[in-house]
């Protein structure tokens, strides 16, 4: 019999009046139901496919990397993970000691072949037969010794150059030992190796015996504490427990990761029992939510910076002084202290705390100063031309509200704004010009920031023409030596500087705030968010009181 949280309760009580304790009553199986405003790329939950915030939520629950981030502590610590141990064995290399006895979602004990496995070539789809097969649109390869194999999308295929731009190979020394050989050295290699997306372990079985890309995407195969079942694509992702998990028995029998686009929907979800657990709740919904000694609210402030992107190309942007004045028209203030009712941060520009000492202290943002926006705006020669202004339907938190308050203040300055909700409001169409997005820190170093401005990025219009928005010669220059340079005062130092360039000077972003994500959660579960997207499910952070 299966046994919901809406059951539980009633059973642990009869179980108390009848046999004298509740515990019988922990020994059925407990499902939980999370409602999340999105699950991202409809079929794939795979790391190196898909790394938005929606699907960071989720993912760690089903991979891991070998350095672990503590996502209890809000400055996201390292920590062994699959791996107990690494040091630098000379400048160049990096050497792990593997946890033994891990096991695969399949049952595999994982070894130094799997590691190595997980940042191949053909991982990654760049072999040159995977490379031919993907060209020709065939979704399999033939390999050397005649057994086929998938071909994972050209996305995939681009993502190591730009996530891994200094790692040269890994090789296994033994069953339980693996080596990272770095081009040159660099700073960021424990950082990146401590992330999710593109640096999770899978099973090298797994993969080479899977029939398709899109099936694997779908039911990858990895060492988390939950494995997935079936994915309904775009609706839920059903996930169980790891039998031989080896951090311990997960607390969750059946997580059910469920879509609920409407943020009242997941609100009424969770006050009638539909929902154990709600993503994305806005400010605005927290007294509802709380005005029941039922459920409480949790959460903060993230690892993530909140800014509306900016297409030079297009429109009355290509002139900087108009990109300036827009800069200057956005009252950070009012939109943390009275739209976020204090439960999140200004952020000290596209940059976060966990950076340590390489946070840019001397940087200031653009300061909301609607006179100098005017004058700007003046001074660019700028006629009223239509600028187009896009959001999403609220997949960030409290975005509509905040969209619209920016939409009130920047036609106060006397710009001719034209503000639209549509799906996909980074469509790379003539007519794009500002749009709400979003970035994570999800590695404690700033290229993790400046990643998609950077060459090779999402955004770089040089590297990427089709879809960049955004490029600056001098930019591009200081993303080298944040990849390249091992001098932290030099990193720090060309980090300052990009920040004041794609801000302030030639502005690429206006830096909105910290993102904040809030859960709503019945009173009798115990469990908090961690500073990071992750929903932390892992034995010893989830239970439910009698």
């Amino acid at each position: 019999m299966q046994t919901t949280l809406k059951t539980f309760t009633k059973a642990a009580l009869m179980s108390s009046l009848f046999l004298g304790f509740a515990s019988i009553a922990i020994a059925k199986d407990i499902t939980i139901n999370v409602a999340v405003q999105s699950m991202g790329n409809a079929g794939s939950i795979e790391t190196v496919e898909y790394s938005s915030t929606a699907a960071r939520k989720f993912q760690n629950s089903v991979f891991e990397q070998l350095i672990a981030l503590d996502l209890q502590d809000p400055n996201l610590a390292s920590k062994p993970g699959l791996a107990t141990e690494w040091k630098w064995i000379d400048d160049k290399t990096l050497e792990f000691k593997l946890r033994p006895n891990v096991k695969f979602h399949n049952g595999d004990t994982m070894t130094a072949e799997d590691v190595v496995f997980s940042f191949s070539d053909e991982r990654f789809g760049l072999l040159p037969e995977q490379t031919t097969a993907r060209e020709k649109g065939e979704t399999t390869f033939t390999r050397a010794d005649g057994s086929k194999g998938i071909v994972p999308p050209a996305t995939v295929a681009a993502s190591r150059a730009s996530e891994w731009p200094l790692l040269d190979h890994v090789e296994a020394v033994n069953d339980l030992t693996v080596r990272f050989v770095m081009k040159k050295a660099t700073l960021d290699t424990e950082a990146r190796l401590a992330r999710v997306n593109y640096a999770a372990i899978i099973s090298k079985r797994g993969f080479m015996k899977t029939a398709s890309w899109n099936a694997w995407a779908a039911k990858p195969i990895a060492t988390g504490p939950y494995k997935v079942e079936n994915i309904e694509p775009g609706s839920a992702i059903h996930m169980v427990a790891n039998p031989d998990y080896w951090g311990g028995k997960p607390p969750i029998d059946k997580l059910n990761i469920l879509v609920v686009p409407e943020a009242a929907s997941r609100v009424n979800g969770l006050m009638s029992g539909e929902y154990d657990i709600i993503s994305d709740v806005g400010p605005d919904q927290v007294p509802m939510i709380e005005g029941s000694s039922d459920f409480r609210v949790v959460g903060g402030p993230v690892a993530n910076v909140r800014f509306i992107a900016l297409d030079e190309n297009n429109g009355p942007l290509k002139n900087v002084k108009v990109r300036q004045a827009l800069s200057h028209a956005i009252d950070r203030q009012t939109i943390v202290k009275t739209l976020w009712g204090g439960r999140t941060a200004m952020s000290q520009g596209f940059q976060h705390p966990l950076f340590g000492d390489l946070f840019a202290t001397d940087h200031q943002t653009s300061e909301y100063n609607p006179q100098l926006a005017k004058q700007l705006l003046a001074e660019s020669g700028y006629k009223g031309e239509p600028i187009t202004y896009r959001a999403h339907n609220n997949y960030y938190p409290n975005e509509l509200t905040i969209a619209q308050y920016n939409l009130e203040n920047l036609r106060a300055i006397g710009f001719n704004i034209e503000f639209s909700v549509i799906d996909n409001p980074n469509d790379p169409s003539p007519d794009r010009m500002m749009q709400d997005l979003s970035n994570t820190a999800y590695f404690a170093f700033p290229a993790a920031l400046l990643a998609n401005n950077c060459p090779n990025g999402t955004y770089n219009t040089k590297t990427n023409p089709k879809s960049g928005m955004w490029q600056n010669d001098e930019f591009d220059r200081l993303c080298d030596v944040l990849n390249k340079s091992t001098d932290r005062a030099e990193v720090k130092k060309a980090f300052t500087r990009a920040l004041d360039i794609i801000e302030n000077e030639d502005p690429g972003m206006i830096v909105l705030h910290q993102n904040a994500i809030l859960y709503g959660k019945r009173s009798n579960i115990e469990w908090a968010p961690s500073a990071m997207f992750a929903m932390d499910f892992t034995p010893g952070h989830f239970a439910i009181k009698n």
